[in-house]
């Protein structure tokens, strides 16, 4: 009992060392290298805009994305919540993205490709190590086996607000179909949900669709996602964010429900009642819990 009661207490601690984000529904990427891009971005109406240094970046062109970035965040800081995706902690190129970057313009840092604990220990010691020192809020990203089965561990690292999951890299990682029915995706997505949870992180974010004009496609694999537990999306494509944001935000029956559920609740224990029966159903603590948490989602 004395260890239980131990590890309430550090996950406690981490929640409140944690630096807490604000509710993100849709994160557009977009790349460093495009100027007019970024500053299209923050019109998109996405929660969160992603300056990438990573993936959408030829090797050759990453200084020149950092100049533009660099540019970009002192012209737009303050019009949008903005988020950085350095390179992984594998690369020496992260510590000179957090280096040559106005840290305290930047709300989070996404952190590509972490396997283990030590990538966020990392990443966060560059952050203090930058020209102008910062401790921002990092936002791993699983994208392989080893990060899988390592996210318990990352999600504990004091500092990191939610997870993120990589399912093309993870994918490619394990040799699957990333589109595929695998047990082992499942698992991942599985992990990445309960992990984030465990260690009271904000919900995490489900990997991007890739097939820009199917939307139907897209709403489907929201769907799914807010079904498993993902607080919304990575994004690539402007034209997404409407939709994310749509399937990501409770409906209006769904808050009619909520409501129901609070009211019920609190006449309920003015009556010295706990558990009791509302429409025919059972509402105890836990159904409660749920309607106060759509009733939240509701909230700007």
């Amino acid at each position: 009992m004395r260890l239980q009661r131990s590890r309430r207490c550090e996950t406690a601690a981490h929640s409140a060392m944690a630096n807490p984000l604000r509710r993100v529904r849709s994160a557009l990427f977009t790349p460093g290298t495009e100027a007019a891009r970024l500053r299209k971005a923050i019109t998109s109406g996405a929660d969160v805009c992603i300056f990438d240094l990573e993936d959408s970046v030829p090797a050759a062109r990453i200084g020149e994305a950092r100049a533009i970035v660099r540019e970009a965040l002192e012209e737009l800081a303050g019009r949008a919540r903005i988020w950085l995706r350095v390179h992984p902690a594998s690369s020496h190129e992260m510590a000179e993205d957090l280096r040559t970057m106005p840290l305290r313009l930047l709300e989070a840092v996404v952190l590509p490709k972490a396997s283990h604990r030590d990538d966020v220990e990392t990443c966060r010691r560059a952050m203090k190590q930058a020209s102008v020192p910062a401790e921002l809020p990092v936002v791993p990203i699983i994208e392989s086996a080893a990060g899988v089965l390592g996210c318990a561990a990352i999600a504990e690292v004091t500092g990191v607000a939610c997870l993120a999951l990589g399912r093309f890299d993870l994918a490619a990682d394990l040799g699957i179909d990333p589109d595929g029915t695998s047990a082992a995706l499942a698992m991942a997505r599985g992990s990445v949900v309960l992990a984030s949870t465990a260690e009271r992180l904000d919900p995490p974010l489900d990997s991007p669709w890739l097939k820009i004009t199917d939307l139907g496609g897209l709403r489907a694999a929201a769907e799914r996602a807010r079904t498993d537990g993902f607080g919304g999306m990575l994004v690539i494509h402007p034209s997404h964010v409407a939709t994310v944001n749509e399937v990501f935000s409770p409906t209006a029956s769904e808050l009619v429900w909520a409501q129901g559920i609070v009211a019920s609740s609190a006449e309920a224990q003015s009556g010295g009642r706990g558990a009791y029966t509302r429409d025919g159903e059972m509402v105890d603590e836990a159904i409660v819990k749920r309607a106060r948490a759509i009733l939240r989602d509701a909230q700007p």
